[in-house]
């Protein structure tokens, strides 16, 4: 069966409890190294302008594909030319 609770505890009373988002002692913000617009200090992407933080976070780059191919190209011709009889 449901209890009820006391009729003397409001529990919308409790002032001292409430978020003030105004309060610049409770500021959990930086600037973006980017575009400059506020953003939270734990973050590790910008939302706004999307660009990671610091290089750690950042996922690492993958390769053009035309990098990859010179490289094999490149490999092929050493390899053809050392092996040459």
């Amino acid at each position: 069966m449901p209890r009820r609770g006391d009729p003397d505890d409001d529990w919308d009373d409790d002032e001292d409890d409430v978020f003030d988002v105004d309060d610049p002692d409770d500021d959990d913000t930086i600037p973006c190294p980017h575009c400059g617009r506020s953003i939270f200090d734990e973050s590790e992407r910008c939302p706004h302008c999307g660009r990671y933080l610091s290089l750690e976070d950042a996922p690492p780059r993958r390769r053009p594909w035309w990098w990859i191919i010179g490289f094999f190209a490149a490999l092929y011709v050493v390899l053809r030319w050392a092996f040459w009889i």
